[in-house]
């Protein structure tokens, strides 16, 4: 008896071990889930503004996961590591930097900025099946290039040029009565298509282009030959389409030269960065906008703050002291897009993670609440913004494209 006794206690000793190790192992697993996010971004060059700021937008967002211990996906507790690598907003580089992330062994993809380097790094990430979270704006990134690439897996977190250009020009014709356009923007993929798309909408509404558009280099910086011809070209504006300091660069020889004709820039013409170099000189220009955090005057009844912006500038505040800008949008709205959609799809696995992106499901994103399309593409809107010799007024909000004459709608950004 004694001795069935003691075998019994002994196995019943060794099962409560096991059970043991079991509940520790479950409660290790359940709290050290890592998923590894990695950045391609301009960190160096013409546009490391820009890449820095998305830089500090997912270390925003990271920190606040983080800290906070992670959040629960199934049975685990998802925390998230980055890195970054510096594509320099160029092909080759962009074709280095991806390599680079596929070594270091990143889950998922955010960026490039940079059409031209997007476009580079697209068939590497989807040849790969890693996930692929886009910022830049020519519209092959949702179109010909995804479907080439056969990039299932890729999304686009913003606007494509259509998306920011259509409402610019709208404004331009049917709310300041231009008719006559001088073009002019960097020669990239991002500079062609905005111009492009910019036209479009302004053929549509009667409008013209007096000339055939003006390309400028990457990161140039003298552009007083292109605005003499503008000034010169009988125009009744200038659409103009540039990173930051391009932006800078425009508008200070714009004021230098005394050009009588308005500028309707790219939205960098919205930077902080470029407020502060050319100041009063942005007056008279006009720009898309997506990001707003209520303190800018408006035009408009609409008064709430969208809660993914407001969340953003909250951790901004709370972190560095300063309020949050567009450039770090990108990155804190790459973590947080995919914290939303894994806690929908209850796993960290990229493949299923992305098909709830592309489900339909809306998202609290920094520029707004909104879904996915078929094509990879954001179905968000964007509003315009003007400049006075006081600052910035948002003069149109987001649902100006789709209001009579509507010159955008969802079912245009896949075509």
């Amino acid at each position: 008896m004694r001795t069935g006794l003691q075998a019994s206690m002994r196995r019943l000793g060794r099962a409560t071990a096991v059970l043991a190790i079991l509940g520790i192992a479950a409660v290790a697993w359940a709290q050290s889930s890592e998923v590894v996010v990695g950045f391609s971004l301009p960190l160096t060059g013409g546009a490391a503004n820009e890449g820095q700021g998305t830089k500090a937008g997912a270390e925003m967002a990271a920190k606040v996961i983080n800290d906070a211990g992670g959040f629960q996906v199934g049975n685990q507790m998802v925390t998230f590591k980055l890195v970054f690598e510096d594509d320099k907003c160029n092909p080759q580089d962009a074709t280095t930097a991806a390599n680079r992330l596929i070594v270091e062994k990143a889950q998922y993809v955010g960026g490039s900025f940079c059409s031209s380097a997007a476009l580079a790094e697209m068939p590497i990430f989807a040849a790969l099946h890693v996930p692929q979270i886009i910022y830049a704006y020519a519209d092959a990134l949702t179109g010909t290039a995804r479907a080439k690439a056969n990039a299932d897996l890729s999304v686009r977190i913003g606007p494509k040029a259509q998306i920011e250009m259509a409402p610019l020009a709208k404004y331009a014709v049917e709310h300041e009565g231009y008719k006559k356009f001088f073009a002019m923007g960097e020669n990239t993929d991002f500079g062609r298509s905005m111009v492009e798309e910019f036209q479009k909408t302004v053929e549509q509404l009667g409008g013209s282009f007096v000339a055939p558009p003006e390309y400028f280099s990457f990161g140039a910086t003298d552009y007083r030959t292109i605005l003499t011809k503008a000034k010169n070209s009988g125009a009744d504006a200038i659409v103009a389409i540039g990173l930051q300091q391009e932006m800078i660069g425009i508008m200070t020889q714009h004021d230098e030269l005394n050009v009588p004709q308005p500028v309707f820039g790219s939205d960098l013409l919205q930077d902080p960065s470029v407020a502060k170099a050319v100041g009063s000189k942005r007056a008279g220009a006009f720009s898309p906008w997506i990001f707003d955090i209520g303190q800018t005057p408006r035009d408009f009844s609409r008064s709430a703050v969208e809660p993914g912006a407001k969340a953003l500038d909250d951790a901004a505040m709370a972190q560095t002291g300063q309020h949050a800008n567009r450039n770090n949008g990108w990155g804190w709205g790459t973590i947080m897009l995919l914290k939303q959609a894994m806690q929908k799809a209850g796993t960290t696995e990229p493949k299923a993670v992305m098909q709830e992106v592309l489900s339909g499901a809306t998202f609290e994103m920094p520029f707004g609440n909104y879904g996915f399309l078929s094509c990879g593409q954001a179905d968000m809107r964007a509003g315009v913004a003007g400049y006075t010799a006081d600052g910035e007024r948002l003069v149109a909000d987001r649902s100006y494209a789709g209001a009579s004459p509507a010159v955008l709608t969802s079912e245009q950004l896949c075509k």
